[in-house]
Parts: structure tokens; sequence; C-alpha cells
């Protein structure tokens, strides 16, 4: 089937209109929608209605899903789900960011499934960090292009011992990365789990991170994404940051699922 679709804003977002995931992957161009996200970072596919079996075949279009980092935020009977609802230990990650860079292998994308969401607040707002990066000074783009940052937990929660294990060696990643299918140069970094970057030392790196997210993003390369139940939002995360907006009533329940898609090593 032709995807059909409409551009949300100049430098990002894009939805997808007439697209009922639950009718099953074999019925929708799968390859027309990886290509779809390469080129806007962000689509936003409204009105679906995914059981956790369905949710994760229709992300098979897209890649393949992986465990996430906090496996005790993970659906008790489809692991590769991650449950957010924002209560207890979990908080909203209200500060740009793309996910998983304590990977070696980050995941490509991000995919967000809203259940249940507050009457008002609690948007999701998303950055093209490529935009971001092109609008740099000629020599500040040049002395980007040569650093690296090392990569750990960012130490929010609790680390069990497995994913410990699997996900808790330092890596190194450029801080500038090049999308593999666009050739597009994007910013990527997450200051918090950035130990530090080389050649600084962790308190200088803290600080150049959030200074160079100030300096690079503007409000015109943002789509700020207001949730409505069956909104399900997928993230290039080698283009787009994104961060939550903590501004509601936490006595509303605002619960997502999530599951990311297995990645390369950024270059």
């Amino acid at each position: 089937m032709i995807i059909e679709y409409t551009r949300l804003t100049e430098h990002i977002a894009a939805e997808v209109v007439g697209l009922d995931l639950a009718s099953g992957a074999e019925s929708i161009d799968g390859e027309a929608l990886r290509s779809l996200l390469a080129e806007h970072a962000v689509l936003v596919i409204r009105d679906q209605h995914l059981s956790p079996p369905q949710l994760l075949d229709a992300v098979g279009l897209l890649g393949i899903p992986e465990r996430q980092n906090y496996s005790q935020f993970n659906h008790p009977e489809y692991p590769d789900i991650g449950i957010l609802d924002y209560e207890g230990e979990q908080k909203p990650a209200d500060m740009w960011h793309t996910d998983h860079t304590n990977r070696e292998c980050p995941p490509n994308a991000t995919i967000l499934y809203a259940l249940k969401v507050p009457s008002r607040g609690g948007d999701t707002s998303f950055v093209n960090m490529n935009a971001a990066f092109l609008a740099l000074p000629g020599e500040v783009k040049r002395e980007l292009e040569g650093m690296k940052t090392v990569n750990t937990f960012d130490g929010q929660f609790e680390v069990r011992a497995a994913d410990q294990r699997d996900f808790g060696r330092q890596v190194e990643h450029p801080l500038v990365r090049t999308h593999p299918e666009t050739g597009r140069k994007a910013l990527y970094f997450h200051v918090l789990k950035a130990s530090y970057v080389v050649g600084k030392t962790a308190a200088e790196s803290r600080l150049f991170l959030n200074e160079l997210l100030e300096a690079s993003i503007r409000s015109e390369f943002m789509y700020r994404h207001q949730w409505r139940p069956g909104d399900l939002v997928v993230v290039d995360n080698r283009t787009a940051m994104h961060k939550v907006h903590d501004d509601y009533d936490r006595t509303e329940k605002r619960l997502l699922h999530r599951v990311i898609l297995k990645g390369d090593r950024p270059v």
C-alpha cells in the first residue's frame, strides 16, 4: 500500500495517515516507512489500537526490537516492551537526550505508544540535531567533528546485576554522527550518560555539553507532540533528540509502552 503522510514542521516530523498497524505487517510497506523515518526523523501515527503482541509485530516493520537498559521496567509478559508510567522510581526524562548511548550499538529508533495520557501537559518534544549542527558556525562544526564522548549508565535508577553485565561497560561514540542512510551529520550525545568528553574532565564535559545544547537547539528545529491515547510515535535516534515535559497533574495517569530497535555502531 502507498504510505500517505503530511509534514508537521519544516525541519522535523511527519504524520502518517490512513494506516492501521493492527491490520498486519504483511499489508504495509516497511521499506517506505523506514525511508520516511530517515527523511523526517519523527513519524506520528495516530488512532492505533494495539495489544502488546500487535505492537511488537508492527514495530518489526522498522527493525528488530531489543531489551532496554533497566529491566525492572520491562513488561512482565513481553520484555521487549518497556513500560513508562512515571510513578515511584520512574521520573520523566525532561532534558534533551537520545536513548541508550551507553551501548556500543545504540538503538536506531525508539517507538512510543500512548495508552493513557493526562488531560493537560505531558507532551514530548523532538528536535532535529542535523539542522542544529548545520546552523553552527563552520569553525565550531569542524572542532566538534573531531570530538568523542565516553558513555555509561546515567545513575538515575538502580541497575540490576544482569543489566550492568550486559550494558554497563564504557563505550566511546563520536560527538557528531553520520546517518548511514542519508549521510547527514547530527549532534549525538546524552548529557547524563556521557561520563566525559575525551580530553575534558567530567565537570568540564557536563558544562560543555549543556552549553552546546543551549547554543545549537532552536525552536524552529522542534516538533512538540500533544499525546492522545492510541498515538504511536517513532523517533530516529540517529538524527533527533527528545524530552518529556514534566508539567502535568501527577494524580492523572501517563502510561506509554516503549520499544527500541537494534542499531549500528555510530560513525
